[in-house]
């Protein structure tokens, strides 16, 4: 009994050594684990894939894929709505802007979905994105992708029905009213004293321009000015369809994002912004902020960036902070950060007799 017990004591480092290295064992994959977690979702983000890379990816969602989505990491979360399980009947090739381009987009009929609209010569599709990693907090957007054979598709709703009646109203009121698919904020055109102001081909003001304006033609191409750049007569006889006097352009005339800008609201903020294309094709974007956690908006730099990732040529910054809207159908989709009321929205509305 003795022995046993010598025996015993002489082994016991030994036992309790192995006991320790089990528990350390243990207790160091489960540091590893958690450093693995905080580093994939806490606030050291995963690293980036280069532009060239996001750029590609971005620009394969606009060439022949069925559901458009936005890449990870550089999106944490997306949530579209699935897809119907049949895909409608595809239009015949449409003669306008796009020609044949994106036909499988257009269909014979209406087809209305939670997030899709299509007919023959209009088609779009929108989705909330929530951003956790490109950006110091959490950021929220919404991306409505709108291709159209004609540029009228693309109008201008005024809150009390026309320019001259200047007014305000809910962006539910104003979409219902004008029967849109999906509007966006414009850019309070009844604020501004200066400026051009054309609205669905109708001139309501041609004064030399101070901000930066955008303007969208008949011909569906969307340009972007900087003040001294163009003249009000020049931009009359290239035939305007719509312009927009708030601004800032948010990316120079190559494409590229921008770091300085004609604005004095450069801090972060809910934004919205109408991105191009082509003729023909174009995406609103509203961006919420000033909500915390849900979203922080973004600055004039980092909503640049965004267009330019999003694989636009032109983009131009409307009326944010609290007029920040984007509705679908007459619901309001974002959260805005105040319920204020709006002069004058973006739609794209359902065709005569729907």
């Amino acid at each position: 009994m003795d022995q046993d017990r010598t025996a015993l004591r002489r082994h016991m480092p030994i036992l309790f050594l192995c006991i320790l290295l089990v528990i350390l064992s243990i207790w160091g994959a489960i540091l590893l684990r958690r450093r693995h977690v905080i580093s994939t979702f806490g606030a050291s983000p995963l690293p980036s894939p280069t532009e060239a890379a996001r750029r590609q990816v971005y620009h394969s969602r606009y060439a022949e894929t069925p559901i458009p989505t936005l890449p990870s990491p550089y999106l944490s979360s997306p949530a579209p709505t699935a897809a119907p399980d049949a895909r409608p009947t595809p239009a015949p090739t449409a003669a306008g802007l796009l020609g044949g381009k994106y036909a499988w987009r257009f269909t014979k009929e209406e087809v209305l979905t939670d997030h899709t609209y299509s007919n023959p010569s209009i088609s779009i599709t929108w989705n909330a994105y929530r951003d956790e990693l490109s950006y110091s907090r959490p950021v929220t957007f919404y991306v409505a992708d709108v291709l159209l054979q004609d540029v009228t598709s693309l109008t201008t709703a005024f809150a009390k029905g026309s320019y001259s009646a200047g007014g305000r109203n809910t962006m539910e009121a104003i979409a219902k009213k004008n029967n849109c698919i999906v509007a966006i904020s414009g850019d309070f055109a009844r604020w501004h004293n200066h400026g051009l102001i054309v609205r669905n081909g109708e001139v309501f003001r041609q004064q030399r321009f101070s901000w930066d304006l955008g303007v969208l033609y008949k011909n569906g191409v969307l340009e972007t000015y900087e003040p001294g750049t163009i003249s009000v007569a020049e931009i009359l006889e290239k035939g305007p369809w719509q312009s927009w006097h708030f601004g800032p352009e948010l990316l120079d005339h190559n494409g590229q994002p921008k770091t300085k800008f004609n604005t004095t609201v450069g801090r972060r903020n809910p934004r919205s912004v109408i991105g191009y294309y082509e003729p023909g094709h174009y995406c609103l974007v509203l961006v919420d902020g000033r909500q915390g956690k849900y979203s922080a908006g973004l600055n004039m730099i980092e909503l640049s960036q965004l267009m330019y990732t999003l694989g636009c040529v032109r983009a131009y910054n409307l009326d944010g902070g609290a007029t920040a809207h984007m509705s679908w159908i007459d619901k309001v989709i974002n959260s805005p950060s105040k319920g204020r009321k709006l002069n004058d929205v973006i739609c794209v509305c359902f065709p005569s007799g729907s």
